[in-house]
């Protein structure tokens, strides 16, 4: 028998990787990154173009707001930069579990090798690759429907596809996204 068809909705929202909750956080995860890069765009031009108003957090936000005419959007700015902060401690909160294994099994000096290991081979950035890619896979059998089941026997289904196939298969999912981001994020940055 199947167990997620015997579990309830909160076990079956979140049932190891296999579960529907791991799919949706990834596609919630996709759109927060992107609603997040559009608010960064347009706070930043905001921030550019308006005059903003010289902000005392201590002082009653009754008070008239000076100089005459000005924006308020230093909180605004502000919690930019501390959701910001809070991805990077979450990010860095990720590796614990390898780093604390690495450090018990075999020392001080090969869990840092395999830390920085981790970063030199740009794993965190596959990371982001696969959720992509599942958060796009997923979204498009909702949109558009055709997934489907492929049976692969009992070895591994490997299959040696060129680069260029690879590349126009990833690459609307994926690296057009990131890139995308990547320039909305230097406009963000560079306007304030």
């Amino acid at each position: 028998f199947y167990l997620g068809t015997q579990l309830p909705l909160d076990r079956f929202l979140s049932f190891y990787y296999g579960h529907p909750g791991f799919h949706i956080n990834n596609l919630f995860i996709q759109l927060s990154l992107q609603v997040f890069i559009l608010v960064l765009a347009n706070l930043n031009s905001l921030a550019h173009e308006a005059i903003m108003c010289s902000y005392n957090k201590d002082v009653p936000v009754t008070d008239v707001l000076y100089p005459f005419g000005c924006y308020n959007i230093a909180p605004a700015v502000d919690w930019i930069r501390r959701y910001t902060l809070s991805i990077f401690i979450v990010f860095f909160i990720s590796f614990i579990p390898l780093v604390v294994q690495e450090l018990i099994e075999r020392g001080v000096w090969k869990a840092f090798q395999r830390f920085v290991r981790h970063f030199i081979s740009m794993s965190p950035f596959f990371e982001v690759f696969v959720a992509q890619i599942y958060s796009s896979s997923v979204f498009t059998d909702l949109t558009v429907g055709g997934a489907r089941y492929i049976s692969t026997g009992r070895g591994f289904a490997t299959s040696r596809i060129p680069f260029s196939i690879l590349y126009s298969r990833f690459a609307d999912s994926s690296i057009y996204m990131g890139a995308r981001l990547m320039l909305i994020l230097l406009f963000g940055t560079v306007s304030h």
